[in-house]
């Protein structure tokens, strides 16, 4: 069920704070749908349903707090990919690479408004994209090894390591531009990473995937 808007201004005083975890989330949502420039520290506030000193109490600084953010919705993203990895075997890497690509359009699919935030911050030189490429890193430091011998042993594509992240990553504009893909027809529940999963490592493998 979607949340009841909030009402601005600072919430009753025997109001229960939110979990930590919602909190981060509508943090989120605010820096995805607005962009890190244009949100103001008090719309942050307004958007969280906290009073107009919470960020400056808890946070100090609106980077701070989009750095808290990020590490929340990396970190998730970055545990269920290492999840799907841990079930397969260490030598297996060509079952490791499906089950990685797999699992993170899966959480992905379920959290676009990270995609978002990373598609903002991607075109423009910033402290916040290095910040975001080294939260970035345990994912591609555990896909790079797997990458480099699935390309000698000729099952992967010898492509750069950069259009092996691009070629995966690039397609999930399908679920952080969610009203342009309405607009060509995708419906808003369709299950569909398993799919995509599919069409990327097709183009990527020697041999279809399974």
């Amino acid at each position: 069920m979607p949340r009841a808007p909030r009402a601005p201004g600072r919430p009753p005083a025997d109001a229960a704070l939110p979990e930590l975890a919602e909190i981060l989330q509508r943090g989120l949502e605010a820096f995805a749908e607005l962009g890190y420039e244009a949100v103001s520290v008090r719309q942050l506030n307004e958007r969280l349903g906290m009073g107009h000193t919470f960020i400056h109490d808890r946070y100090r600084t609106k980077d701070a707090f989009w750095r808290a953010v990020m590490d929340a919705a990396v970190a998730q993203v970055n545990e269920e990919v290492m999840a799907a990895l841990a079930h397969e075997r260490p030598t297996d890497d060509l079952a490791r690479l499906i089950a990685g690509v797999r699992a993170f359009h899966q959480v992905s699919a379920r959290h676009p408004h990270l995609g978002r935030v990373v598609d903002y911050e991607a075109g423009r030189d910033s402290p916040r994209l290095a910040y975001l490429h080294t939260l970035m890193s345990p994912l591609n430091d555990a896909a790079h090894p797997a990458f480099e011998q699935l390309v000698r042993q000729g099952v992967l594509r010898d492509i750069p390591f950069y259009l092996f992240h691009f070629a995966v990553t690039k397609p999930l504009a399908m679920y952080s531009q969610a009203p342009l893909a309405r607009l060509f027809g995708r419906p808003d529940d369709a299950a569909d990473h398993e799919l995509l999963s599919t069409v990327v490592l097709n183009g990527l493998l020697t041999q279809p995937a399974e």
